[in-house]
């Protein structure tokens, strides 16, 4: 147990003297969060108060009509008529494209059917919002000119609305939709982010030193050859750890501070637990699989190759879930690795905890963490795999 302790104590302090390794497990995610989600909510308030404050429109139609007197009269709307309306609409110098027919008030005035055609950009977010805006304002229009007709019949317009519908939510979720947007994909960044430092970390713990020619001497000492391994294992599994503790606490007092204004943006304790309790043992497990990789590789160069094709499959696994709807999320997804560690931490994050699912998920990573360190241990054990040339 001494040897264990000698062992992860040089490890964790060849770690963390490299400066590199304390920005990116520690100083980075302190940054960079708050920084990102900042920049995310000021992006999304500034065209939003755009669109509020003015949209650029091109109208095709009679100009002497309802229609564009009513644009032409609103303070926050600019129509553009110099041409090339499509054109400008791609490149983003308008917003949308208002079609409006030459008999648009005939047919009204005679209360027959007529469209009114607005054309938007759907890669654009200020030409959707824009869109919704001007849809909403000729809605109103539409309105005004029923109510007209039917008063001019002598019919309340009462009797086109025999009830009303009113939505309540049942939580503040809606409040801040940016917000519980992060939050929704924040187990799958959680589990990126903190792997993605121990993947340099993984392949200087072995492969690093047999090419510098420190592991054989590291090997005939009397150091057991488990307690080399176990405390390899623990230094990459304690950086991991350090860097999950750090990025979670910054996304999360990120979240809480800069989108506090729009109300019920909270994670419960439970929630905090089980995301806590699996990130460790999804830690554990591929930090293993990382031991495993440089314990076969014969170089730096090769273990990060390897690394690097490892990193990309965990990656699509954490994104699988990402569209999913926590509360419909089917059993299969349990059962998948990587995918039911992201798809209990969104179930938690949503407030559900189904004691089924929780219990699958746990039972899978007991089995995942015992494997993958039966695996490193076999291959820690193996001469010609420790001294593969």
């Amino acid at each position: 147990m001494n040897n264990f302790w000698i062992i992860l104590k040089k490890e964790l302090t060849d770690i963390f003297r490299d400066r590199k390794t304390l920005i990116f497990t520690i100083l980075l995610p302190i940054i960079m969060y708050p920084a990102m989600f900042k920049i995310i909510d000021f992006t999304m308030k500034d065209t939003t108060e755009s669109v509020q404050k003015n949209i650029t429109i091109a109208y095709r139609g009679n100009e002497n009509s309802s229609i564009y007197k009513m644009l032409e009269n609103m303070k926050n709307i600019t129509i553009d008529n110099s041409g090339n309306a499509d054109e400008k609409l791609k490149k983003g110098d308008i917003s949308l494209i208002i079609n409006v027919p030459v008999d648009f008030d005939s047919k009204v005035a005679a209360e027959g059917k007529t469209d009114v055609k607005i054309i938007y950009d759907q890669d654009s977010n200020k030409s959707s919002m824009a869109s919704s805006m001007i849809k909403d304002i000729f809605d109103k229009y539409s309105k005004s000119v029923v109510d007209g007709r039917l008063q001019a019949k002598g019919i309340s317009s009462q009797v086109l609305t025999p009830f009303e519908v009113k939505e309540e939510a049942l939580s503040k979720r809606d409040n801040n939709p940016i917000a519980f947007g992060i939050l929704s994909v924040l187990p799958t960044l959680l589990i990126i982010f903190m792997i993605s430092p121990t993947i340099g970390i993984a392949a200087d713990l072995v492969a690093g030193e047999k090419e510098r020619g420190t592991f054989e001497p590291l090997l005939s000492t009397s150091v057991g050859r488990m307690s080399i391994f176990w405390g390899k294992l623990m230094a990459i599994s304690s950086v991991a750890l350090i860097t999950l503790i750090v990025t979670l606490a910054s996304m999360v007092g990120s979240m809480l501070y800069i989108f506090s204004d729009g109300g019920g943006v909270t994670i419960s304790i439970g929630a905090f637990v089980v995301m806590g309790v699996v990130s460790v043992f999804v830690l554990i497990a591929l930090s293993s699989i990382e031991i495993s990789i440089s314990i076969f590789a014969r170089s730096m160069k090769e273990a990060n190759t390897y690394l690097g094709g490892f990193i990309v499959p965990v990656m699509i696994l954490t994104y699988i879930p990402f569209m999913m709807d926590a509360k419909t999320i089917g059993i299969l997804f349990f059962n998948i690795p990587i995918v039911n560690a992201v798809a209990v931490m969104k179930e938690a994050i949503a407030g559900i905890f189904s004691p089924v699912h929780i219990s699958i998920v746990l039972g899978w990573h007991v089995v995942y963490v015992i494997a993958t360190i039966f695996l490193a241990k076999v291959m820690f054990s193996k001469e010609e795999v420790v001294f593969r040339s």
